[in-house]
């Protein structure tokens, strides 16, 4: 009896470990490069998360308008004025973004050329920012911008600039993070433990694409039984099939073979796995919730996201507590660290009594229910809550505000532009 020897291999399926975000110290460059799976990826990894997850872009861009609100303002009827020509609100607006996507924002400050007083802030994206290393110093005097830090003929342009209240240059940068422990030039993300189940939920997307372009049709092996053909002839059979049966457009169709001998005819093997649609619902849904939860969202319904179990006996009851615990949690703690960094920035930059706050976006159906309770109108709600969430700012010095401060009208470009003259 003849003995036919059997060769098995294993296969590695692809694996993908626990994401370390590391400052690499120990690089040859002044600068420190923030990496996740390699040395300088950060921001572009969390980019990238942003654009392919939904519940987690639905999170970001929802709990951001909720930070900004109707915009920053002052208490200082005086300093208001004032505060709309030196802080613009769209630029506000996108360090709020930043800060709540990458856990990191900046503002470029333009000072007159006495050094005296600010003239004017924009938002500088912060993922064109790197902090220059320490050495001996007790806190980083400069930032490194460079439009592409991944492309390294772009990092030959990088341009020098000094960290606010380093220095007596025209521009500076105004970096702002939270604390992070093991992290000194740059802060995590509040939502940075959900990293992974984004990229899952982006992954997911990916496979029920993949599924809709091949027809839904399952994983089969075809056998063709009459014989071995050439590699040309092979190509052009695999070629036939594909461009036969996949896509959307082929679904519904079926072969027809024609064979001189049964034994000759092809075999369709089809490789089941079962219950793989409730394992992607599972995984779906788990990655979901795991994102809310790093998000800090009790209620997925505040930013549009339904779920099937909520919890409550009522939308509104539901939507009103969720709000509360997530200003509360999330959005005050944001607010607070952005006033309170500005505040001391426009003190050091030549102006007092500025008494920053945030004007408060709350959604409709929470206004008109309390109003229904407490017989106010939702206007009055609404001065209500804007009044307990004004946060003033506790530091004064005796500087006096001028009032012919020339304020120059930097456009966007120009602001950008003149990082890397």
């Amino acid at each position: 009896m003849d003995k036919k020897n059997q060769n098995f291999s294993v296969v590695s399926l692809a694996q993908q470990g626990i994401p370390i975000v590391t400052e690499d110290t120990k690089t040859r460059h002044n600068w420190v490069p923030f990496g996740i799976y390699m040395q300088d990826d950060f921001y572009f990894a969390i980019t990238q998360t942003f654009s392919t997850s939904t519940t987690h872009a639905a999170c970001v861009e929802g709990i951001s308008d909720l930070i900004f609100g109707k915009g920053l303002y002052s208490k200082n009827e005086a300093f208001q004025q004032r505060l709309t020509k030196l802080v613009p609100q769209e630029e506000t607006k996108k360090v709020v973004f930043d800060l709540k996507l990458y856990g990191n924002g900046a503002y470029q400050v333009f000072w007159n050329d006495e050094h005296t007083k600010i003239i004017k802030m924009y938002h500088v994206p912060v993922q064109t920012l790197r902090a220059e290393k320490l050495y001996d110093e007790p806190k980083i005097q400069n930032y490194y911008y460079c439009i592409d830090w991944l492309d390294h003929k772009a990092q030959r342009n990088k341009k020098k600039i000094p960290a606010f209240g380093t220095s007596t240059d025209k521009m500076e940068i105004l970096y702002i993070k939270n604390y992070t422990p093991g992290k000194y030039y740059y802060s995590l993300p509040d939502w940075m433990s959900a990293f992974q189940f984004a990229e899952s939920e982006a992954e997911l997307s990916n496979l029920h694409i993949n599924n809709i372009s091949n027809g839904f049709l399952p994983a089969v092996m075809i056998n063709m039984n009459n014989g071995v053909p050439a590699p040309e002839e092979r190509d052009t059979i695999e070629d036939l099939i594909v461009r036969k049966f996949t896509g959307t457009s082929n679904a519904g169709r079926f072969m027809i073979s024609f064979n001189d001998d049964p034994a000759n005819k092809p075999t369709v093997d089809t490789i089941n796995i079962e219950n793989l649609h409730e394992k992607y619902r599972y995984v779906a849904e788990y990655a979901q919730d795991r994102i809310l939860v790093a998000h800090r969202i009790t209620s997925p319904l505040l930013f549009g996201i339904r779920t099937a179990n909520n919890g409550f006996s009522s939308q509104s009851e539901e939507m009103k507590t969720a709000y509360s615990i997530l200003s509360t949690m999330t959005i005050t703690p944001f607010q607070n660290l952005i006033t309170n960094v500005l505040g001391e920035a426009l003190i050091e930059g030549g102006y007092e009594d500025t008494e920053l706050y945030f004007e408060q976006l709350t959604p409709l159906v929470i206004l008109s229910t309390t109003a229904e309770e407490t017989g106010q109108s939702v206007e009055e709600v609404q001065t209500d809550i804007n009044e307990a969430a004004e946060n003033p700012d506790q530091i004064e010095e005796g500087l006096e505000l001028e009032e012919n401060v020339e304020i120059p009208e930097y456009g966007y470009s120009l602001a950008y532009q003149s990082i890397i003259k």
